[in-house]
């Protein structure tokens, strides 16, 4: 096997230093006249809602969601909070929680498993499911968030392995005093959710502490999810321009996965699997030297997971842990360094330099209930070190005629499987409020040591190695054209065209025999898409926005088949939203998502048509989905007094009751209300 010293890649690492260059520290904001929750703010410019996406120096889009636009959709957990940004869905079977597999896709993208297609970071950092590659939203507690960035596409010089990124900004304080928030709000099927935070800042130091816990008996039998975190965010100053962060998050949760509501036949295509029960526990951290001057601002960052991640199959045909029925515990530590240098030394210039470290250390051990059989996995660990750098140049008048062409790349240097290379390049061309952006990416996706689990434990063959030699990661190169106009202090359009080719897909190999090419040699596959959004301010108190995905995929296995259909790839979503101050005190949101020509399904990577892509055929067709929900708001301000704010609320979900399903034989709820009141304590 490859090697590659950590102490090498360390020392690389370490000779760079600074603030992750998208965040920006802000006092206490306003807004209408009201003072606002401080948050993180991420990115560039105020955002008038998470639809229409940002534009970065290097030609590249990102979307942001706010800590004010997860808690206008009431958000419960991960996976609700992306619920309206364009081109992304979501699946579940629980009114809150996750399960395991592929639950979260962007334009296209994650229904394969086991893959790590989507990389979620927190605070800069991994944060996932890394053997299987599922997303494991139940790890990462809504109320540690402030805000989240959501890159689309590959891009190299922001992200490494994987196609599409959730950035999640965690919770500090960032104005000076004190402050206690807490938060209490129930509702139907027994759904409660409580948080409490504190937070103090003078000086050099601040500091920020929170314990969230949310719980559910579901909508259905054997449906019910909680979760709790501890969360705690400390930052010391030794001068104006650098400060050290350490920050530290422990979440346990249980979410269970109902059976379904009919047994298969051959008109419904439904499977009849085991109900199962997910438990989560993880312990995460990261230490965070940061740095700002006037020409340079970076980071260099240290950190640290542990997760067990639990499967129990608790039924099997409506017996419970019958003979058969299985428990798995997937053992994931993650740790690694990250640094990032952004340079400004002349006019309009920027330079981005940094390097990821990130090593893995994976284990899955597997009990048969009755038998006591056991089988256990030790995979062997991992190290990728990919350096990274690029470069943007703006000329021109940013009311006239400008232009911003930029170029990056990344190396990765991983120690199992081939090495590869990627680049990006961009350029913006605009006058005054309107730009065109046109964008090429590579993205890179490795395979987890997972994928050929089969190889390992007894009956594998004597040296498992010797079939990875060949093993490469995946490709996609990513082609996009954007064009943006934006109304000052009213809002903006943008219409987006993209297209994404792939090669190299890889096969998960777990039993029978041993393939003599695990990456596909034939098989293609293009993703090729519309995206138009549009954000509006009409009236200083009113506020709205729309977005709208068309998606056109073609995939192509090793049998020479082209299939025009890929699980969770809807044809068309429709995303959509407002928020009405009526009052000073009283505020009205309400959103609503719309996807049509969505299919159900995982774009299997093993078995005998490992290599090939599934098209869904009607069986797995689900019903179109329209859903409107809706946060009515009341604040009770007091002067003067010891409660600084305190807000009473309720939330109304699927408003007008539609049937619908992410997953066929697993009804989600019908109209669901929830109240509850929010407190700031001075």
């Amino acid at each position: 096997m490859k090697k590659i010293s950590p102490l090498f890649c360390f020392a690389a690492a370490s000779s760079l230093s600074a603030t992750p260059v998208s965040a920006q520290s802000l006092p206490e904001a306003e807004e209408n006249g009201h003072v606002m929750e401080t948050v993180v703010v991420i990115g560039s410019s105020v955002k008038a809602s998470p639809a229409t996406p940002d534009l970065s120096n290097f030609g590249t889009q990102y979307n942001i969601i706010s800590a004010q636009d997860i808690k206008n959709q009431n958000s419960l957990d991960f996976l609700s909070t992306l619920r309206a940004v364009p081109g992304v869905i979501f699946k579940s079977q629980n009114t809150v929680g996750s399960q395991s597999g592929s639950d979260l896709y962007i334009r296209g993208r994650g229904a394969s498993h086991p893959s790590p297609d989507i990389t979620v970071e927190f605070d800069g950092v991994p944060r996932s499911g890394v053997l299987y590659g599922q997303t494991m939203g139940d790890g990462i507690a809504v109320g540690t968030i402030s805000g989240m960035e959501i890159y689309k596409n590959p891009q190299p010089i922001r992200f490494g392995n994987g196609y599409s990124l959730v950035s999640v900004e965690p919770r500090r304080m960032t104005a000076e005093g004190q402050m206690a928030n807490m938060g209490l709000s129930g509702g139907v099927y027994s759904t409660f959710s409580e948080n409490i935070g504190a937070g103090y800042k003078k000086d050099a130091l601040d500091l920020y502490i929170a314990q969230d816990w949310t719980s559910s008996r579901g909508n259905r039998a054997h449906s019910r999810g909680q979760q709790e975190s501890y969360y705690f965010n400390l930052g010391v100053a030794f001068n104006p321009h650098w400060n050290v962060r350490f920050l530290g998050n422990h979440v346990e949760a249980q979410t269970l996965a109902p059976m379904p509501n009919e047994r298969p036949n051959d008109d419904n295509g439904i499977s009849w699997p085991q109900a199962e029960r997910f438990d989560t526990r993880t312990t995460f951290s990261t230490l965070t030297l940061n740095n700002k001057y006037r020409r340079a601002e970076g980071y260099l960052k240290a950190y640290w997971s542990d997760t067990n991640y639990d499967m129990l199959q608790e039924l099997d045909s409506g017996e419970r842990y019958a003979d058969g029925g299985r428990w798995s515990r997937q053992h994931l530590k993650l740790h690694g360094v990250r640094a990032r240098e952004t340079l400004r030394l002349w006019q309009g210039g920027e330079i981005v330099l940094g390097a990821d470290l990130d090593q893995t250390r994976l284990t899955n051990t597997q009990w048969v209930y009755g038998t006591g059989a056991q089988r256990f996995w030790g995979f062997p660990g991992t190290t990728l070190f990919s350096p990274y750098l690029g470069m943007s140049q703006y000329f021109g008048k940013s009311e006239a005629f400008h232009i911003t062409p930029s170029v990056g790349m990344r190396y990765y240097k991983h120690n199992e499987f081939s090495n590869k290379f990627a680049s990006q390049a961009g350029l913006i061309v605009g006058y005054g409020n309107t730009d065109l952006n046109f964008n090429y990416s590579r993205g890179i996706n490795y395979p987890s040591p997972v994928v050929l689990q089969g190889l390992f434990g007894a009956g594998g063959p004597e040296n498992p190695e010797q079939y990875w030699k060949d093993l490469k990661a995946e490709v996609v190169d990513h082609f996009e054209i954007g064009v943006t106009h934006h109304w000052k202090k009213r809002g903006n359009i943008t219409a987006t065209v993209f297209h994404d080719r792939g090669k190299d897909r890889f096969r998960a190999y777990f039993g029978g025999p041993i393939p003599t090419n695990f990456n596909d040699p034939i098989g293609r596959y293009t993703i090729r898409g519309l995206e138009l959004t549009l954000s509006l301010r009409p009236l200083e108190n009113w506020n709205l926005f729309v977005g709208g995905t068309w998606l056109d995929v073609k995939a192509k296995g090793s049998d020479g088949i082209e299939r025009d259909k890929m699980p969770y790839t809807p044809s068309f979503t429709f995303k959509a939203g407002t928020q009405w101050d009526i009052t000073a005190s009283d505020k009205l949101y309400v959103d609503m998502q719309h996807m049509r020509g969505l299919y159900q399904g995982t774009s299997a990577r093993s078995g005998p048509g490992g290599l090939n892509f599934s098209s869904p055929d009607t069986r797995n067709k689900l019903d179109d989905i329209t859903l409107f929900n809706l946060r009515l708001s009341h604040r009770i301000r007091q002067p003067g007094g010891r409660f600084e704010d305190v807000e009473a609320f309720l939330a109304i979900n699927n408003l007008f009751d539609k049937p619908y399903e992410y997953m066929k034989g697993y009804p989600m709820p019908g109209i669901t209300a929830m109240i509850g009141v929010e407190m700031k304590i001075k």
